[in-house]
C-alpha cells in the first residue's frame, strides 16, 4: 500500500484538488468569452475550466507507474486508483457544499459538480485509452464544450454540456455525479490499458 500511495503521490493530489476547489470558490465566477459554433459568443465560467486540473493530475499520477510492476501486483491496483479519484471528487464536492453553506457564491456547487464530472470522464477514458492519451483528450473536453455546447442564439447550454449549465441546475449536478458513479463502476471492473 505504501508503494502505491508513493507512486500516486496521494498528498499532492489531495492538495491540488483542495487548491483547485478553493481557487474556484474565489475566482470561479470570472467569465471567459468564447466564440460559439452556432453563432454568438458563449460565456464560459472559469469554474468550468480549472476543475479539469484534478482529473488531469490524477491521470498523470496513475499513468506514471510501470505497467510491468502493476500487472504483477497482488492487489487490484486499478481499484485503488478508482477509489483515489472518487475520494478527490468527494473532497471537491464536500468543499463545494461547505462553501455554499458558508455563504460562498452559487458557483461553489458548480465547482464540485464539474470536478466530479471530469474525474468521472477520466475514469472512463483511462481503461479505454490509457493515461497518456486520456490526459490530452480530457484537457480538450472543456474547450470543446465551450465552443460547441451552447444552444443557437445563446439560449443556454446543450443538455449534454454539463459544465456549462448554471450552478443551481439540479439536473447538471445529478449528471455530474452520475458520470462519476458510472466512471467509477467502469474503472473498477476494467483495468487500465497498457501504455504503448
Amino acid at each position: 500500500m505504501n508503494w502505491w500511495a508513493a507512486s500516486r503521490n496521494v498528498p499532492t493530489l489531495a492538495a491540488i484538488t483542495a487548491v483547485t476547489a478553493g481557487a474556484g470558490l474565489a475566482f470561479g465566477q470570472s467569465r471567459i468569452p468564447v466564440p460559439a459554433m452556432v453563432g454568438g459568443a458563449g460565456h464560459f465560467l472559469l469554474a468550468a475550466l480549472i476543475t479539469v486540473i484534478p482529473a488531469v493530475t490524477w491521470l498523470a499520477f496513475t499513468g506514471r507507474a510501470r505497467d510491468a510492476t502493476e500487472t504483477v501486483a497482488v492487489r487490484a491496483v486499478h481499484r485503488f486508483d478508482t477509489s483515489l479519484a472518487a475520494a478527490c471528487a468527494t473532497l471537491a464536492l464536500t468543499m463545494a457544499v461547505l462553501g455554499h453553506f458558508a455563504g460562498a457564491d452559487a458557483v461553489a456547487v458548480a465547482i464540485g459538480r464539474n470536478t466530479a464530472f471530469y474525474l468521472g470522464l477520466a475514469l472512463v477514458l483511462n481503461p479505454l485509452t490509457g493515461a497518456r492519451i486520456a490526459a490530452p483528450v480530457l484537457t480538450a473536453v472543456p474547450l470543446v464544450l465551450a465552443v460547441g455546447g451552447w444552444k443557437s442564439g445563446g439560449r443556454g447550454a446543450q443538455p449534454w454540456a454539463v459544465v456549462l449549465h448554471p450552478a443551481t441546475s439540479m439536473p447538471a449536478l445529478l449528471a455530474g455525479v452520475a458520470v462519476l458513479a458510472a466512471g467509477a463502476t467502469f474503472s473498477s471492473l476494467k483495468p487500465p490499458r497498457s501504455a504503448l
